[in-house]
């Protein structure tokens, strides 16, 4: 009779024990466990756009093919004009198939993510939860460092072994700097504040930018870079310095010429995002960083660039 009770309990606390690993592992497995309600429900939102986007793709690859085979029946036929090759037409077709895509995302506390309360990687951690919840498969490498500036990064990419292998692996690069070489300015000059000293750093600002994207290009000349651009973060504390609006445009003029200076690099503006709000908060305690609802609006811009490049 002890014997049994014995066995019994036992057997109860090994299905106890089991009952709490296959918890663990579902949770541990559960991308969401971290957000609200809210928060669920509109990356849900994001997830059925990306369907969208890829079911429209594949109606217009779809359409594209049928069209091909028509016009080689005509021509074959003597009737219509020379076959032509539509890759350059059709772009460079959807950002990710159905092999694994490797991106990576380097830069500042925008990548890294600093001011999410759900603490789940800011707008890289949207889209890697995004992507990887609709079909397609992507693996995420985030380099992001609080108080990167431009000079900083340039440096990590020289001299970092992690980041350079992660970057001659990947397909995508991410890209958020510029915020804290603007803040250097106003640390340097705070006494003194005038739009002469942004505009002489900004001339330094493009070189470095200019040469971390050839530092990129030598790493990995064939993936795909894109630069988030630069919000006014500073307009909470700077109420009375209207220039710093100009300022911002300004740089990110410098962030657009840049891209348009290499091959498969595109710029993204994430500026406005922050100028109509809504009444809707964006910002974290600290009033200079995004926090969960500002990383979504960036998340849903990257994601719209991504699909229609």
């Amino acid at each position: 009779m002890k014997n049994k009770k014995k066995i019994m309990i036992y057997s109860g606390l090994v299905a106890l024990v089991l009952l709490i690993i296959i918890g663990f592992i579902y949770q541990s497995q559960d991308p969401f466990k971290h957000l609200s309600s809210d928060q669920i429900e509109k990356e849900t939102a994001l997830q059925k756009q990306v369907d969208q986007n890829k079911s429209n793709n594949q109606q217009d690859n779809t359409n594209d093919e049928t069209a091909n085979e028509n016009a080689e029946a005509e021509e074959t036929s003597g009737n219509s004009f020379p076959k032509v090759i539509n890759e350059a037409v059709q772009g460079t077709m959807n950002f990710l198939s159905t092999d694994e895509t490797q991106i990576v995302a380097v830069g500042d506390s925008l990548t890294q993510g600093v001011g999410d309360e759900t603490e789940q990687g800011g707008y890289v951690g949207i889209l890697d939860r995004t992507i990887n919840s609709t079909g397609y498969s992507a693996e995420f490498d985030n380099f992001g460092k609080r108080g990167n500036r431009t000079d900083q990064l340039l440096e990590r990419l020289r001299n970092e072994q992690n980041l350079i292998d992660a970057i001659q692996e990947s397909d995508i690069v991410l890209v958020t700097i510029g915020a804290n070489d603007i803040m250097q300015v106003v640390k340097e000059n705070i006494t003194s504040l005038d739009i002469n000293d942004f505009q002489v750093e900004q001339v330094h600002y493009e070189q470095r930018l200019q040469d971390i994207f050839t530092e990129i290009r030598e790493i990995n000349p064939d993936s795909y870079i894109y630069l988030v651009g630069i919000y006014n973060p500073f307009k909470n504390y700077f109420e009375d310095i209207q220039e710093l609006d100009m300022i911002v445009s300004d740089w990110n003029d410098t962030g657009i010429s840049i891209t348009d200076e290499y091959e498969n690099s595109t710029f993204i503006p994430i500026e406005d995002l922050f100028n109509d709000t809504n009444n809707i908060n964006l910002y974290a305690d600290d009033n200079f960083h995004p926090n969960y609802e500002g990383y979504y609006r960036i998340a849903e811009r990257v994601l719209n660039y991504m699909s229609i490049r």
